[in-house]
């Protein structure tokens, strides 16, 4: 009697799971030899456009610094009158803050004396370099203008390094102008400080003007001895640039500035250099079977101990977590009612440890959040400039109003100093129209205030220390301050409403332009960080708010362009205690 030859279950096993094995290999080489190229080619062409991103935004940063001490630089020449030895040491201060690109200063007053930093530069200026700053300047009415590229001996590389002048026109208290500031910028530097490098294949920057010819470009290599491999010959203009870019097949990343610079920023990366140090996809095809084999072997394994193994791992991960171990995790595989158990076992495991893991950073967010507001309660900038102005009134100031000056100031400073985290609110109140009453002496009443008495059950409650402060300062430095041709004013309201307590803080300035509106209010809902680096101060506050009292609380933002913005705080009503009102 002939029997049939029949297969074990062990053999059958095995042919089940080599055959699917054996495909899959197969399978993922062939993939492999079509696509691992063109992946490697996509990613690089995104980390292009992510360091020419990085670079345009760098290049934004800067520009809005040598802005921002333009203004300030501005405000000593209206006190000193556009010359003496006070002009000359701000000058030398200005170019200090930003000393890697900013090379020289000059200040041409209306009836022609000109000061300027270094003496030694400044003091040869020519009338051609004059006439460009008196030109540019009037023809930007009153705003920044950057000037084509001038070839200059006081830039970084020498002798006929990449130059601009930032130029802008300087107007007295009645708004007619009274003479032309300007800043020499080092483009060499600019581009050095802000220049993005791969870390695996050479890159070159290119940095064009806004008529589309090159400024300067910038070079690096992984191995250290860099060397350029764009020729300054192909791409003197960024149309010659593209298009010897595309006959040669070399990877670049084009960025556009959106600033009134309008400059263009191409990142060009050796990604063939990368490419040829990759190994033949054989190998990887070999690495692949290996690893296939290994898996195999796993699965084997696994499907060996079908029953008995989930069992026993299941009760090691309890006992395991019975001791304390959130970290322990079943590893079972099988799609019953055991591997289901072993999963939301493990689901239980992650979402205890996230649990502890999340009241964890909830309390160290807060700590550090209350040691970041004692050491920063006075800015030593802010400090600076009130002593200034004391400094001044000494001279031009009455009596009176120097004694109400310092007694504000040491209000300040007391107020600070204070440990006491959650003052009644007419304190807090109290303390920003303190701050900005220095504030309006200093810019010399271009603003008006106004913050209203609270009723008398809200006066008392307790609030959260400097709450209130970095709002204000928001509104004057961002709202009031680049304000023209009407007064500034500041209205700060407090009213009783359902969902807590409302601190309203309304300003008529130049408002917020609704695309970094948007950005601000989407970094409002989700805490993060607002895009151009502006309204750091305002998410700090929102984010401390959250921290302490939850997500019910928080800043919210409504602005019009042109005509100015207003921030209401809420908060919950406290008792004198520090907790919440029954009723919320």
């Amino acid at each position: 009697m002939n029997r049939r030859m029949k297969l074990g279950s062990r053999a059958k096993l095995i042919l089940l799971l080599f055959v699917p094995s054996t495909l899959f290999v197969f399978f993922v080489v062939q993939i492999a030899k079509d696509y691992t190229l063109g992946f490697l080619r996509e990613t690089q062409n995104e980390a292009l456009a992510g360091m020419s991103s990085q670079v345009t935004h760098l290049i934004t940063i800067y520009n809005n610094e040598i802005t921002y001490n333009m203004l300030e630089l501005e405000q000593t020449i209206k006190q000193e009158g556009g010359a003496g030895e006070s002009l000359g040491s701000a000058m030398h201060t200005a170019a200090q803050i930003r000393s890697d690109f900013v090379r020289g200063i000059v200040y041409i007053r209306k009836d022609g004396v000109i000061t300027g930093y270094p003496q030694n530069f400044w003091g040869n200026f020519s009338e051609k370099e004059e006439q460009l700053v008196r030109k540019q300047a009037q023809a930007s009415s009153g705003v920044f203008e950057w000037s084509n590229t001038i070839r200059s001996d006081i830039g970084r590389t020498g002798a006929y390094g990449p130059t601009s002048l930032v130029t802008k026109t300087v107007f007295d208290e009645a708004g007619s102008p009274s003479g032309y500031l300007a800043f020499l910028v080092d483009l060499s530097a600019f581009l050095e400080r802000s220049a993005a490098f791969a870390g695996s294949y050479d890159t070159q920057t290119l940095l064009y003007d806004s008529d589309d010819k090159l400024i300067d470009y910038i070079w690096a290599s992984p191995s250290g001895g860099a060397k350029e491999f764009i020729a300054e010959k192909n791409a003197e203009t960024l149309d010659q640039a593209l298009r010897y870019f595309k006959q040669a097949g070399i990877y670049h990343s084009v960025s556009y500035m959106k600033t009134n610079l309008r400059w263009k920023v191409i990142v060009v990366g050796d990604v063939n250099k990368l490419e040829s140090r990759f190994k033949p996809l054989g190998q990887i095809a070999w690495s692949l079977l290996l690893f296939g084999l290994i898996g195999f072997l796993g699965i084997y394994v696994t499907v060996s101990w079908w029953f008995t193994r989930p069992i026993l791992a299941l009760t090691k991960g309890i006992r395991k977590v019975a001791r304390g171990d959130l970290e322990a995790k079943v590893r079972v595989k099988q799609r019953d009612e055991l591997g289901e158990l072993a999963h939301q076992f493990n689901q239980m495991t992650v979402k205890i440890s996230d649990l502890v893991a999340g009241l964890q950073r909830t309390e160290e967010a807060k700590r550090q959040s209350d040691m970041q507001v004692l050491l920063s309660q006075i800015n030593p900038h802010f400090l600076y400039n009130t002593l200034n102005t004391i400094d001044i009134m000494v001279d031009v100031g009455t009596k009176r109003e120097l004694h109400d000056m310092m007694e504000v100031l040491c209000r300040l400073l007391k107020y600070s100093l204070d440990d006491n985290q959650q003052p009644p609110l007419a304190e807090e109140l109290r303390y920003a129209a303190d701050y900005l009453h220095i504030q309006s002496v200093r810019y010399g009443s271009r603003f008006r205030f106004r913050i209203e008495d609270p009723p008398p059950e809200l006066a008392r409650m307790p609030v959260m220390k400097l709450v209130l402060q970095p709002i204000v300062e928001n509104a004057v430095f961002h709202g009031l301050h680049a304000l023209e041709g009407r007064a500034g004013e500041l209205d700060v309201a407090v009213r009783s409403e359902d969902r807590g307590m409302v601190i309203y803080v309304r300003d008529n300035g130049v408002g917020i332009p609704e695309e970094r509106l948007a950005l601000l209010r989407q970094a409002l809902r989700e805490d993060a960080a607002p895009g151009g680096g502006h309204g750091i101060g305002v998410l700090n506050v929102h984010r401390r708010i959250r921290l302490h009292f939850g997500e019910r609380y928080g800043l919210s933002v409504r602005s019009e362009p042109g005509e100015g913005t207003t921030i209401a705080i809420v908060l919950p009503r406290l008792e004198a205690a520090g907790r919440r009102v029954a009723n919320e």
